[in-house]
């Protein structure tokens, strides 16, 4: 069950892949705010976790734990508020920094699944990698274990670096 709307070619084509396993390891979504690539990416994560007979089935454990962002195997990098100060109120990062993507994706990236089939890093605003955390993403980008994949989503692919825009669909 896939939850995407009015991305019927985009939708078949990926529930394809995963039915014949031919999916690439890296995928770029890239569009205005609020069309859906967040669901595209999610929906992708549940069909490659799902556990049951017609994936995404919506309703397995790994779906549901996906759908409410609390599976292991998938974890979505953002932007996150920080402190600079105990006295100031928080402020959000200009970047995503390198320490995101070494804490959370270098570490991880090379452990076997934790409690699904595989691994799908969602990285949101891609666009907002700062240059030395884009470089340290790409080594892992370009030749992934077994059963990583990767989603980068952008509202603006002119902001990524060139390398990393190559190593994806």
């Amino acid at each position: 069950m896939w939850q995407i709307v009015g991305q019927s070619r985009i939708q078949t084509l990926l529930q394809r892949g995963v039915e014949r396993k031919t999916l690439a390891h890296a995928y770029l979504f890239v569009g205005p705010p609020h069309i859906g690539k967040m669901t595209l990416a999610l929906d992708l994560a549940r069909a490659l976790n799902c556990t049951g007979n017609d994936p995404p089935c919506g309703q397995c454990e790994s779906c549901r734990k996906i759908g409410e962002g609390k599976h292991a195997d998938v974890p979505i990098i953002e932007l996150t508020p920080y402190e600079e100060d105990g006295d100031k109120p928080k402020a959000q990062k200009i970047v995503i920094g390198v320490e995101q993507i070494e804490d959370t994706i270098i570490r991880f990236a090379n452990l076997p699944p934790f409690e699904g089939k595989c691994k799908v890093f969602i990285i949101n605003g891609a666009e907002l990698l700062s240059e030395e955390a884009a470089n340290c993403l790409l080594k892992t980008l370009e030749e992934p274990g077994p059963g990583v994949f990767f989603i980068l989503l952008s509202t603006n692919d002119k902001l990524l670096l060139p390398t990393v825009i190559s190593r994806c669909q």
